[in-house]
């Protein structure tokens, strides 16, 4: 049985989910979903990586996050959870917040690329439609190991879609299997 592990991009994969059920947040156990996921690949999980980013300018956003990593990484079988940081750039003209995503980007691509060269998996699950992963995709690729894209009902992503070895998507009744 092929040995599969998954990659959450949070920010990326939670906006799109938002966004197919219409701006209403959904409660996703992570463990849950990356187990659901192995099974449709018809593999193994070995693990799952989460993702994300923690506020630098709204201490309560940071320590929410870091409320959130810390269980993903305590109670979460088979889980390790990174944060990289949001990076306070201003204001646009209605006075919203702007930040910029750091680190967590660069974490994944290290990730998949050093995991695939230490042997730790065949094929890499991706939830993400980001395709600044290119260079670590082809890179994996050249490991001899594959990358699937798994994309939310709806995301757009068809440079990624073609760059990955394969890819497939989760609709609205996939989540109902994955809710916590």
């Amino acid at each position: 049985m092929k040995r599969i592990m998954v990659f959450i991009d949070g920010n990326n994969f939670e906006s799109a989910v938002t966004n197919l059920f219409s701006g209403n947040y959904q409660r996703i156990d992570y463990g849950k979903l990356a187990h659901y996921i192995a099974d449709i690949r018809n593999g193994h999980l070995q693990r799952v990586y989460y993702y994300t980013a923690m506020s630098s300018h709204d201490k309560s956003k940071a320590a929410a996050t870091k409320k959130f990593i810390d269980t993903l990484n305590k109670h979460v079988p088979y889980c390790i959870a990174k944060a990289g940081y949001l990076k306070y750039v201003g204001q646009d003209g209605s006075g919203k917040d702007i930040y910029i995503e750091k680190g967590t980007d660069v974490n994944i691509a290290v990730d998949l690329v050093s995991l695939a060269y230490h042997h730790a998996y065949d094929e890499a699950i991706l939830l993400s439609a980001d395709t600044d992963y290119e260079p670590a995709i082809r890179i994996v690729q050249q490991l001899g190991k594959n990358v699937v894209a798994c994309l939310v009902d709806q995301q757009k992503a068809g440079y990624l879609k073609d760059l990955c070895d394969d890819h497939f998507f989760l609709k609205k009744e996939d989540f109902e299997h994955v809710q916590r």
